[in-house]
């Protein structure tokens, strides 16, 4: 079955502009983030390693580098197919990390992917690294963590607010490498121009309100570079506690 048929007889054709950084932060020694960007392939990705042993390097950065190895396919269907089995495929070598590392070894990594196809926007996660949509002035958050805390808010025990401070807040109860069956959500959005897609770790939104964000990304007079450059310092700023990594997608409407 098809995941998306769009019956238009016409589709916008667009490009993308992009930036990817990523910082180690004020408190940590070591930087277990880790992205991607393939445009030719119109795939980005945001990777947050978990575990000791140096190895949520090792998690995040197979994701990444494995991602950098997608192609993309004849039909949508295929792609996506293909996203999930490059998934898998990382799921398994990480696994095979832990049990070289020995018994009860636990490591992982979050994942948030954006693939564009024509005039839509793909987004597959898992954990709690997030993707946002910045439109008409506003932030939308595409994606819902999958978390301790997240799960409190959504049997409606604790808000948003607390969550945001809550004790267990950095408890992720999914991830690429923590089973042997991986579980991936995904949404499409259809994209229209000037959209600002946004993936990123957990390093930047504990420490920077979605407002604030949202006043960074709500600048059209700088390049896109310099958005990203400016929302990594803010979060450090405002307290650097976590590594910190953030992906911007600009799309615009390529002219006929």
């Amino acid at each position: 079955m098809s995941v998306y048929n769009n019956h238009k007889t016409e589709q916008p054709s667009f490009k993308y502009s992009f930036s990817g950084l990523t910082d180690t932060g004020r408190v940590r020694t070591r930087n277990e983030d880790s992205f991607c960007c393939v445009p030719d392939q119109n795939l980005w990705v945001v990777a947050d390693g978990m575990g000791g042993h140096d190895a949520g390097d090792f998690a995040s950065q197979t994701i990444t580098q494995q991602a950098t190895k997608f192609i993309q396919q004849s039909s949508l269907d295929g792609s996506i197919l293909l996203l999930e089995e490059n998934l898998i495929h990382s799921n398994a070598l990480i696994r095979e990390k832990a049990n070289k590392l020995g018994k009860n070894i636990s490591i992982g990594s979050t994942v948030t992917c954006l693939y564009a196809w024509k005039n839509m926007a793909f987004v597959l996660w898992a954990g709690d690294s997030r993707a946002y949509l910045f439109r008409d002035h506003k932030l939308l958050r595409l994606t819902e963590d999958h978390s301790y805390v997240e799960e409190l808010v959504r049997m409606g025990k604790i808000d948003q607010e607390q969550a945001d401070i809550h004790p267990a807040s950095n408890v992720v109860l999914n991830a690429i490498g923590i089973d042997s069956d991986i579980r991936v959500d995904m949404e499409y959005y259809e994209i229209q121009d000037n959209d600002v897609f946004m993936l990123c770790s957990d390093g930047l939104y504990k420490d920077l309100s979605e407002q604030k964000i949202t006043q960074i990304l709500d600048n059209d007079q700088v390049s896109i570079e310099q958005l990203n450059l400016e929302l990594v310092n803010a979060a450090l700023d405002a307290a650097g506690s976590d590594n910190c990594t953030v992906v911007l997608i600009k799309a615009s409407i390529e002219a006929k």
